[in-house]
């Protein structure tokens, strides 16, 4: 791999309480690209990406052993500042959850608490740019202060990603980000990804193998808590290495 990682997993090991949930998990995660993390229900895939902004650090009695870098840097160090990580990890979650607020007011959100902006002019821009890269501009430009529930749930869901976009991250984490959405809702967050990908290190959790297939240029594969296998998604889709992966992709197990 000629890239340098934008993350570097090394011996992770993540525990709820005296629960072991991720052991020895070792992954390079590399920029502009989409990497898609598969598996059953319950198999770590969520815990792990919550990993990588420390999103689980609101559990109580979690405990993380190992390294996670991003460009270089232990995100778990002392004095990593927690907010700035999170700014710079965006997350998208399973069900699309814009605040109760204008559309406007959703995606200015970030830039208003992190000062990104330093006036209404510039403010104005960022909603506009973040809400044209998410693919919702041509939706909603006439009806910016419309409550942000009364989108569709395909529109929340891009709603939600442009209100990421907006805080300029460099890494955007996706969970089950197109489960809750029809397929046409789904096809489009698909498409956005393939785009968004030029700019953004991806990486998502699925359910879907074929999901996985079409947007993902790496994959990893994960069971009862361990990364069974990670490869490029089209080597790991034809040509598996392992035993266990083949049994699930081609749906023998999970």
């Amino acid at each position: 791999m000629n890239s340098t990682p934008a993350y570097s997993v090394q011996a992770l090991d993540f525990y709820y309480s005296a629960s072991k949930a991720l052991s020895n998990i070792n992954m390079e995660i590399l920029p502009r690209q989409v990497t898609a993390l598969i598996g059953p229900s319950g198999c770590g895939k969520s815990t792990f990406l919550r990993c990588l902004n420390r999103m689980n650090d609101t559990i109580a009695g979690t405990r993380v052993d190992g390294k996670i870098l991003l460009n270089g840097k232990d995100i778990y160090d002392e004095d990593v500042d927690v907010a700035e990580l999170r700014q710079r990890v965006g997350m998208v979650f399973q069900k699309p959850n814009p605040f109760p607020q204008s559309i406007f007011d959703n995606v200015a959100f970030g830039p208003r608490v992190l000062g990104l902006t330093e006036n209404n002019g510039q403010l104005q821009d960022v909603v506009e740019q973040s809400l044209q890269r998410a693919a919702l501009w041509d939706d909603v430009k006439d009806g910016l202060g419309q409550e942000a529930l009364s989108l569709s749930l395909g529109q929340q869901q891009r709603l939600c990603i442009a209100r990421v976009l907006a805080t300029a991250p460099e890494v955007i984490l996706m969970d089950e980000s197109t489960s809750a959405l029809d397929p046409i809702a789904t096809g489009r967050i698909e498409e956005l990804i393939a785009e968004l990908k030029n700019d953004y290190t991806i990486v998502i959790v699925t359910h879907n193998m074929q999901q996985a297939a079409r947007v993902s240029q790496f994959t990893g594969l994960f069971w009862l808590g361990e990364l069974v296998e990670f490869a490029p998604t089209e080597e790991m889709f034809t040509r598996p290495k392992q035993e266990l992966t083949e049994s699930y992709l081609t749906g023998r197990m999970g």
